[in-house]
């Protein structure tokens, strides 16, 4: 690892350090994970109208693009367009799904990108940004009440401005097959907390026999094929770095100009250590998820799987029945558990001062409490604005694990060397 260190270093800007992660992940036997799924899930808010929210405004007119993935999202943006829009009636708000991979540089170059992109939460927000294709946001009309009722480890400057509105948080977490914990002889209510009891139940998992179905039974499962992905896959795994080094260091350092994972405190070697002996329970790619029943442990990026288990092998999973929740492992008994914050967040890309103005009113009307609320709902996020934590949703049971994690979520780095 040493040479490879030193080579990443002579070229930071040709190779940069998330690349290199996935090139010795590329590198560990047996590699794979997990997709998060944004289907809507819980009960249908109704979102409100601005004229019931904000204070009379002069009429506005014209014409927005929005952009957004492709699934549940679009449902839940163009209705709440619809309500923007019945507020605003010489308003149109269109929505539209995003490129493939968000690859936004071949419409900017061609002068026709989107208003607004609905993009992750990490190294696009960097990219887009430090490509000068987005506009600061600090100093437009009620930018400071908006970021003041936003949680602040969500809010970050990049070059010296906030270039987005995160809308959403999703977190990573363990969640476990209570029944085949039973099966192997392992407590459905005490979930490994430690690398080594992770490494112990995944093996007991592993030899248990074939379902009915001749299906292997694994240990644990990773998406590999994710790697492709670049700083999306990183993310999942982020937590078990983060836990290895006790949040003392990310990739990069707080400037982002060089790497700090070769130091010592950093704990990489650490983090491959455990990685490789993990791969050994999982197989090599997402051949079957976790809600196919045939799997121990899964680490999930996101709280925006829950969807998922309405359409689980033979009959819905719930959590708390068969299906428990638990933080990342750590090192040794003792250690917090960190996670990585993950979720969305809009931007404005530069167009006219008309369309960005327009699209900022929208973005406002967006992240009204109860608008926002419907997003969080139908789309299986957190909340990032504050007095929604205390939502009567966000209380249930179920969902309390994945709240009390974002008290030790972390940040992905958003610079754009970090992708």
């Amino acid at each position: 690892m040493p040479h490879i260190v030193q080579a990443l270093r002579r070229k930071l800007f040709s190779f940069t350090a998330l690349w290199l992660v996935a090139a010795l992940l590329a590198a560990c036997p047996g590699r794979s994970a997990s997709p998060a799924a944004t289907p809507q899930t819980g009960a249908a808010a109704q979102p409100t109208t601005q004229a019931a929210n904000a204070p009379a405004a002069s009429a506005k007119q014209g014409t927005i693009r929005v952009s957004v993935v492709r699934g549940a999202m679009i449902d839940t943006m163009r209705k709440l367009a619809t309500q923007y829009m019945q507020s605003q009636p010489q308003v149109k708000v269109n929505v539209e799904e995003e490129p493939e991979g968000g690859a936004f540089e071949a419409l900017i170059a061609a002068g026709n990108q989107p208003d607004m992109i609905v993009g992750s939460l990490g190294s696009q927000i960097g990219h887009l940004a430090a490509g000068g294709a987005v506009v600061p946001l600090e100093d437009l009309p009620g930018a400071a009440n908006l970021f003041a009722k936003l949680d602040k480890a969500t809010v970050e400057q990049l070059y010296g401005h906030n270039y987005y509105v995160p809308v959403s948080a999703d977190v990573t977490m363990m969640i476990y097959n209570k029944e085949i914990f039973k099966q192997a002889g392992l407590d459905p209510n005490k979930p490994p907390a430690t690398w080594d009891e992770f490494l112990a139940a995944a093996a007991k998992i592993d030899q248990l026999p074939a379902l009915p179905s001749g299906d292997k039974i694994r240990g644990t499962v990773f998406w590999n094929e994710a790697l492709t992905f670049g700083g999306w896959y990183w993310n999942v795994l982020q937590p078990i770095y983060l836990n290895g080094n006790q949040n003392q260091c990310l990739l990069l350092n707080r400037l982002g100009t060089d790497i700090v994972f070769d130091q010592p405190q950093c704990n990489m070697v650490g983090f491959f250590d455990f990685m490789q002996k993990a791969q050994k329970f999982a197989p090599p790619t997402m051949e079957k998820s976790f809600f196919s029943r045939s799997i121990g442990m899964w680490l999930q990026y996101g709280y925006s799987w829950e969807p998922n288990l309405k359409t689980a092998a033979s009959k819905p999973m719930v959590i708390g029945q068969d299906v428990g929740v638990a933080p990342v492992p750590v090192p040794k008994q003792g250690d917090t558990a960190f996670t990585t914050y993950g979720g969305r967040a809009f931007m404005i890309l530069k167009t006219t001062p008309e369309r960005q103005n327009l699209t900022w009113d929208f973005i406002q009307f967006l992240m009204q409490d109860a608008n926002n609320l419907v997003f969080l709902k139908e789309l299986g996020y957190l909340p990032v604005v504050t007095s929604l934590k205390n939502d009567a949703y966000f209380k249930d049971p179920a969902r309390q694990p994945f709240v009390q994690a974002l008290e030790h979520a972390v940040l992905p780095q958003q610079f754009d060397a970090a992708d």
